[in-house]
């Protein structure tokens, strides 16, 4: 593959695969508005755990999404996959635009608002295979680190456009935000599923599926091929990525909340959310360059490292954020990013590796979702929930040093034979 097509799907993937995550961060990020219109209850806890709770749904979604859409991109092919998922994101992105809240429909409200979620989940699910298509434009699998890393990054930047689109809006229109004013992020996200679905149209599909494709014949069943034949690297790829999906989200969704909402601080909401947007924004820059060091050092090793680094960090991390300091606020998302990042740039890539190309999308997609499911949506609750059982402020630590030694103990098993290269 030329460097020109290779820039193309690069670019592609990064667009697209931010819509998703666009999305999916919004009902994260509007968090406070959604449990006043969906939730309006007097206790501030119980109304959060209820949101967050519609937050985890989308997670269960998620591996029906992967094994749907993982049995379409291995027996059909990646691109129509791909299609499908970032059609299903936009009727979703649609849904959210027009629901009606509690005081219009009473409790039919909430039932659509997961219906909407249940349909994010499913195509979030889906979209898990840019990571195989990505890889699969690589020469003997020497950059996978690095292609691997732009699906990160294009989660990364769709979070963060779901953040500061929210901000712009909220400012232009002030108190009307919490009435109608934030579903215009949602409208924004619709205008770039269009672009999405026109730039993957136009994609070719990857060269090492295509060359697959025509020395055999694709699997009729992938999903109980994977099941039958490849439990072991199935059963890794899961545990080596839950500490990259509990950090991801309590990164994304929960320290905000954790900051702004649950008082235990009393900064400014605004410079929490400015703090929050520029962190996201340098995990992006340090994801790639980490997922690019992988290639030459070792993915195995540098997310072996940064889980150890994630274990360590967790309680300094809990304890500044709860701080009303802005200095420490600041350190503490420093301290907890660079580990985070370092796990983030591999991931991909060590996962996907774990599968041969027949059964890539498919063991990729529910590995992912699956660990996402576990320890990646339930992570806003989990922390939620522990602060109040325990009224400690941090008591989440607990859970991502928990997830941290899990993925590390199964890092450390992980052998070179277990690794397939196109």
């Amino acid at each position: 593959m030329n460097y020109t097509n290779m820039i193309k799907v690069v670019v592609s993937t990064i667009i697209c695969n931010s819509l998703v995550w666009y999305d999916y961060v919004l009902v994260g990020s509007l968090t406070n508005i959604i449990r006043n219109l969906f939730f309006p209850l007097e206790d501030k806890y119980s109304s959060f755990i209820l949101t967050f709770s519609v937050f985890a749904v989308g997670f269960l979604a998620r591996p029906f999404g992967a094994a749907v859409f993982g049995h379409i991109g291995d027996k059909y092919g990646r691109k129509i996959a791909l299609i499908f998922s970032i059609v299903l994101m936009s009727i979703s992105i649609t849904f959210m635009m027009i629901i009606p809240v509690y005081n219009n429909i009473g409790i039919y409200a909430p039932i659509l608002l997961v219906i909407c979620r249940v349909i994010q989940g499913i195509a979030l699910g889906g979209e898990a295979g840019n990571v195989a298509f990505l890889i699969e434009h690589s020469k003997n699998g020497k950059n996978n680190g690095l292609l691997g890393s732009y699906e990160v990054l294009s989660a990364v930047i769709g979070s963060l456009m779901a953040m500061l689109v929210i901000m712009i809006t909220h400012h232009f229109t002030g108190n009307s935000f919490v009435i109608w004013g934030w579903r215009i992020p949602f409208f924004v996200g619709l205008f770039i599923g269009v672009i999405s679905v026109c730039l993957r149209l136009r994609n070719a599909e990857s060269p090492a599926y295509c060359m697959y494709k025509e020395q055999k014949i694709p699997l009729k069943l992938p999903f109980a091929v994977l099941l039958k034949n490849y439990k072991r690297p199935f059963l890794l790829a899961i545990l080596i990525d839950c500490i990259e999906n509990c950090s991801f989200h309590i990164l994304m969704v929960f320290f905000v909340n954790f900051i702004n909402e649950l008082s235990l601080t009393r900064v400014d909401h605004h410079c929490i959310n400015i703090i929050a947007s520029t962190g996201i924004f340098v995990c992006g820059i340090l994801t790639v360059y980490f997922g690019a060091l992988s290639d030459f050092v070792g993915k195995k090793k540098v997310m072996m490292i940064a889980s150890i680094g994630l274990f360590c960090v967790s309680i300094p991390v809990f304890w500044v954020l709860s701080q009303d300091s802005y200095i420490l606020i600041i350190i503490g998302y420093i301290l907890f990013i660079i580990p985070f990042s370092a796990v983030l740039g591999p991931v991909n890539a060590a996962m996907a590796e774990l599968f041969p190309i027949n059964i890539r999308y498919t063991g990729f997609g529910l590995a992912r979702n699956i660990s996402s499911a576990i320890a990646g949506g339930g992570a806003p609750l989990i922390c939620t929930w522990l602060i109040y059982i325990t009224d400690i402020k941090i008591a989440p630590a607990m859970y991502v040093m928990f997830w941290a030694i899990i993925s590390y103990i199964a890092l450390s098993v992980i052998q070179k034979k277990d690794i397939y290269v196109d």
